[in-house]
């Protein structure tokens, strides 16, 4: 019997908990490629199931690349990540996970086998001044381009939607340089919601082809895609003086946007290439709940080049579940 894509998928991670040699790497890259083109291939039923598929068959993108890039030592995607390559591989491989788990939709054509908690919570993402200043606006503008969309397509698609995409693909630029200039463990831990071919940028696309093909559905998956995504950036990172978040959240759902001209919402900020992650950036955060690895530490930077994961803990739940693995699957 041919495999699916869920079968493969279950592979790869059976192969990432064991901890990824470089005789593992071309076999686990064979996996996340087949489950690409099959993903890739297959169209669910409604809209956000559609765009929750779309946005798994992006990040492997670069979850693939970052297990090329283990042995090869060159920078993933333009993008040096330092010793977090690892870290990258651990929370893209997470998110698709939970993206597919939280999607009865997806489930129905790939539904991939959770993994265990970390031993303690993560801890969030210490930002700094510049970090601060760009989440905060990112976070206002996930909501407010969504909000302006959706006024347009509630008006039968009347309004200046030129200006409009415009907006969002300033949105989606800005937010994919910034990302990749702060580079290692900022661009390792974000860049799978940040990036063009993350999930900001999957869902700006998919708001851009709703407005300009009229398609009200596509509207509204994009939109609560990019607001939801936005307020997981928010749990999992820490302003500059050690405050959540939350409040900014709680304002950019609250206000209505219902203008397209320039002045209502401002294009996240430009990115500033030379800024410098503060000292505490050094603490991990976790995409969408927990990662792969043991516990929050056994990622924090210190990884053999032959164990780039920090799995090989027996102690760990993640050896535990390499070990459930080796019996279920052979």
């Amino acid at each position: 019997m041919a495999l699916t894509a869920t079968d493969l998928f279950n592979d790869a991670t059976t192969r990432m908990v064991g901890g990824i040699g470089p005789d593992q790497v071309d076999k686990i890259v064979a996996d996340l490629t087949a489950v690409q083109q099959m993903l890739g291939a297959a169209s669910p039923h409604n809209d956000l199931s559609n765009l929750h598929t779309q946005i798994i068959v992006n990040q492997l993108n670069e979850e693939i690349a970052s297990v090329q890039g283990l042995t090869s030592g060159t920078p993933i995607l333009d993008t040096n990540l330092g010793q977090y390559v690892g870290r990258s591989i651990n929370d893209i491989h997470r998110d698709i996970i939970d993206i597919a788990q939280g999607d009865v939709g997806v489930r129905a054509i790939f539904n991939p086998t959770p993994l265990p908690d970390l031993a303690t919570p993560p801890a969030p993402f210490q930002d700094d001044t510049i970090q601060t200043t760009f989440l905060t606006q990112f976070i206002l503008d996930s909501s407010h381009l969504g909000q302006m969309a959706t006024t347009i397509a509630n008006d039968h698609f009347n309004g200046d939607i030129a200006g409009l995409v415009q907006q969002i693909e300033t949105f989606a630029a800005n937010a994919s340089a910034f990302d990749q200039s702060q580079g290692e463990l900022y661009s390792a831990r974000f860049w799978n919601e940040l990036r063009s071919d993350g999930t900001a940028g999957t869902a700006a696309n998919a708001l851009i082809e709703g407005l300009q093909t009229h398609n009200a559905g596509q509207v509204s998956a994009a939109t609560e895609q990019l607001a939801t995504n936005a307020a997981d950036l928010a749990s999992n990172n820490l302003k500059a003086d050690h405050t959540t978040y939350d409040d900014v959240v709680a304002v950019a759902e609250a206000t209505v946007v219902t203008t397209t001209t320039a002045s209502t919402v401002a294009p996240t900020s430009a990115p500033v290439a030379d800024s410098t992650p503060p000292a505490q950036s050094t603490t991990p955060a976790t995409a969408g709940g927990a990662e792969i690895a043991a516990t929050a530490s056994a990622d924090a930077g210190h990884h053999a080049p032959i164990d780039p994961t920090g799995l090989h803990d027996q102690h760990s739940p993640a050896a535990e579940l390499a070990h459930q693995l080796h019996h279920i699957w052979g």
